[in-house]
């Protein structure tokens, strides 16, 4: 498609990628993976705590060794800052994970991955949940 205006431009090259994801959902939604977890409902934080996702970068295989033993071991440490980790989504190969966490500030998310030995690439207060209904 060509258009003269560059928000037409701009809107065109926003609405064909979005016409092409909500084919590919409703294709997706006909036959859910087996191996995808769904989010959980998860209630607003407490007062006084704020919701964030950490961004994270792993070595491949660096997560393949975690297991009850070891997140238990985390969020003992993550409690001794006053964070809870809600729940983490990992991409494909477990090299990339993007966790949501619930704490005082941010300051407290860094110390508790430094406590726990994780890295993390960004962090970003996540203060509004926003449904698709």
């Amino acid at each position: 498609m060509r258009f003269r205006s560059p928000v037409l431009t701009v809107l065109a090259a926003l609405v064909v990628p979005a016409a092409a994801w909500a084919a590919e959902t409703k294709v997706a939604k006909a036959a859910p993976a087996a191996t995808t977890d769904a989010a959980p409902a998860v209630p607003a934080p407490k007062p006084g705590m704020h919701r964030y996702m950490v961004v994270r970068t792993f070595a491949p295989g660096a997560l393949a060794g975690l297991d009850a033993e070891g997140k238990k071991q985390v969020n003992k440490t993550n409690a001794s800052e006053k964070v809870r980790w809600v729940y983490s989504y990992a991409n494909a190969d477990k090299t990339k994970t993007f966790c949501i966490y619930e704490g005082p500030d941010e300051k407290s998310i860094r110390q508790a991955a430094s406590a726990n030995k994780i890295p993390v690439d960004y962090i970003v207060e996540i203060p509004v949940v926003l449904s698709p209904r």
